[in-house]
């Protein structure tokens, strides 16, 4: 009879640890135009509420864009199963894409990435916790 009841709570251990998720760091990177600029900034400055909350209903948190000079870093922490998938739902949203769309012509290609308008993800090579 302990034996069967260690049992049920061993496997109920491990239904609630299947089911979390962890939190996974993505960085990116890419350059912005410098016609473009301005508008970037005045539109982070305030961004939609519309696109913020569609990105936390994804499990988006932690989200920071830096600048310097041309070069832009963008880091966020996600909190959901499929990051990809997530992102190409949310994307369908007809205010989500037409901020995607504004911002996408505010960048450079970043080098060696000519074929992509946007964002290109980084690869993690050191992290602290």
């Amino acid at each position: 009879m302990i034996y069967a009841q260690r049992l049920n709570l061993f496997e109920y251990e491990l239904k609630i640890s299947s089911e979390e998720t962890m939190t996974e760091r993505y960085a990116m990177a890419v350059r912005l135009k410098d016609e473009k600029r301005d508008f970037y900034l005045k539109n982070h400055a305030n961004v939609w509420p519309e696109v913020l909350s569609e990105l936390k209903k994804i499990k988006v948190k932690n989200y920071s864009i830096y600048l310097k000079e041309d070069f832009m870093f963008g880091y966020l922490e996600y909190d959901g199963n499929n990051l990809d998938e997530d992102m190409a739902t949310m994307q369908k949203i007809p205010i989500v894409d037409k901020w995607t769309k504004l911002m996408i012509d505010c960048f450079n290609p970043f080098p060696n990435n000519e074929n992509n308008n946007s964002w290109v993800m980084m690869d993690e090579i050191f992290h602290l916790d």
